[in-house]
């Protein structure tokens, strides 16, 4: 299968050091692809979906990836209203079972702050003295227009960019592994057709190129989230 340039590196990135170039593929838990079953692969769909579910986690709510302290916090000014981070340490050590420093809330409201869940009030700057208050959260319009399920969603995502670009469907569907239809034929043709036509160096060529294109978009718009959103720079695209 033709990997565009940025799925090979972003694979490599997430494989150990001196890993065989053939375990560049997610072979799952086992039982397919020359893999016994029982096996875990370095590179494996488990993974994959976990990663995945995740990321839909970070897009329906954006205190998802806040770290322990920030996540308390927020509960309470959510609940209790703005409060000034005196209040908020000693709330936090009343609750708990060790004393929490004002630098840790400070921190902790500064992550805050940078996800765009907490701000000083408008009246009072001082972020030591002034009083915090949760912000309300933006609902990402991406999750009205998407009906996002789990990693399979990937799959729809790249026969539908391949189609955009005009790659015939007889290579999509060789390329994801779709066999015959229930008619008994191939899409866009008859099984027997199929049997002579052939997917050439330049065919997988254009089929790099596309998903390298789309690719490159989806990078662009993520960078730019990034420079809107400072905290989401911890996130990895790939």
């Amino acid at each position: 299968m033709p990997l565009a340039p940025l799925v090979v590196e972003a694979i490599r990135r997430q494989l150990p050091p001196g890993s065989d170039p053939d375990d560049l593929v997610f072979t799952g838990p086992g039982g397919g692809a020359g893999v016994q079953r029982g096996t875990r692969t370095v590179l494996s769909r488990n993974n994959l979906n976990r990663t995945y579910h995740n990321a839909l986690a970070k897009l329906a709510d954006p205190a998802v990836p806040l770290r322990p302290t920030a996540q308390r916090i927020l509960v309470i000014l959510r609940d209790s209203g703005p409060q000034p981070l005196d209040q908020l340490a000693a709330r936090l050590t009343a609750a708990g079972r060790r004393p929490i420093r004002p630098a840790t809330v400070a921190a902790a409201l500064g992550e805050l702050r940078a996800a765009g869940l907490a701000a000083v009030d408008d009246h009072d700057q001082d972020e030591l003295t002034g009083r915090w208050g949760a912000l309300p959260v933006v609902h990402d319009a991406l999750l009205d227009v998407v009906e996002l399920h789990g990693a399979h969603d990937l799959r729809h995502t790249y026969a539908t960019w391949l189609e955009d670009a005009g790659i015939p469907a007889r290579v999509i569907d060789e390329l994801m592994g779709h066999q015959a239809s229930s008619r008994g034929g191939h899409l866009g043709g008859s099984a027997i057709g199929a049997h002579y036509r052939h997917t050439t160096p330049e065919m997988a060529a254009r089929v790099v190129d596309a998903t390298q294109q789309r690719l490159t978009v989806v990078l662009e718009v993520a960078e730019l989230a990034v420079e809107r959103h400072p905290n989401l720079s911890t996130l990895r695209v790939f």
